[in-house]
C-alpha cells in the first residue's frame, strides 16, 4: 500500500544559518505547540540502551504542567525495566504522524531526553500515578499492581520538528 503524500516543503538550511535560526525562535507558540502535543498523544517511543545496542519501547506517558517530567509505568520483570537500571539515560519520541495521513507537512515530532528515575517513595508514587491515570484512566488495575514500577523522566531538553524539517530546541 503506497502513500500519496504532498511534497515536502523544503528549506535549504545549512548547519550555524542565523537567519533560518531567527525564523525558529522559541515563541510562546512553539511551547504551546509543544505542550499540545504532548496532550494529544497517548503513547511514546522509549529508546533506552543495552550493552551493545539500543532498544525501543512503546509506553503510555504523561506530561508534568510545565513539561520537566514525562511519567510512565512499567512492569518490573521486563527488558525496558533492566536496560532502565542500567543506563538512566533515555530519550522519548512523540508524534502525530497517525493524525496526518495525507501531508508530511503537518507531522511534527518531539524527541525530549533525560535520565530516569524508578520512584520508590509512596508519596512521589501517588502524586505521579495520578497524574498518568488523569490521561490513562483504564490503567488504573495496570498502575496499582505490585509487578508495575512507576518512572520518572526527568527531562534535559526537547527537540521540535515541524513541517519536515524545522527543528527547535527548547530547554523546559
Amino acid at each position: 500500500m503506497s502513500k500519496n503524500y504532498d511534497e515536502p516543503m523544503f528549506i535549504d538550511v545549512k548547519r550555524n544559518d542565523t537567519e533560518n535560526d531567527k525564523k525558529l525562535d522559541l515563541s510562546d507558540s512553539i511551547v504551546q505547540s509543544i505542550k499540545e502535543l504532548c496532550e494529544d498523544q497517548s503513547f511514546a517511543v522509549l529508546s533506552t540502551k543495552g550493552t551493545d545496542q539500543p532498544y525501543s519501547s512503546l509506553i503510555g506517558f504523561a506530561t508534568s504542567e510545565n513539561l520537566d517530567y514525562i511519567v510512565f509505568a512499567t512492569p518490573i520483570q521486563t527488558r525496558k525495566f533492566n536496560l532502565l537500571n542500567h543506563n538512566e539515560k533515555v530519550s522519548v519520541l512523540i508524534d502525530n504522524r497517525s493524525n496526518q495521513p495525507d501531508s508530511i507537512n503537518r507531522i511534527s515530532a518531539l524527541t525530549a531526553i533525560g535520565s530516569v528515575k524508578v520512584l520508590s517513595e509512596e508519596s512521589d508514587i501517588k502524586k505521579w500515578s495520578e497524574i498518568y491515570l488523569n490521561k490513562h484512566p483504564y490503567l488504573n488495575k495496570f498502575i496499582h499492581a505490585s509487578s508495575t514500577a512507576i518512572i520518572l523522566i526527568k527531562v534535559s531538553k526537547y527537540f521540535y520538528v515541524r513541517r519536515f524539517q524545522e527543528v527547535v530546541e527548547w530547554t523546559p
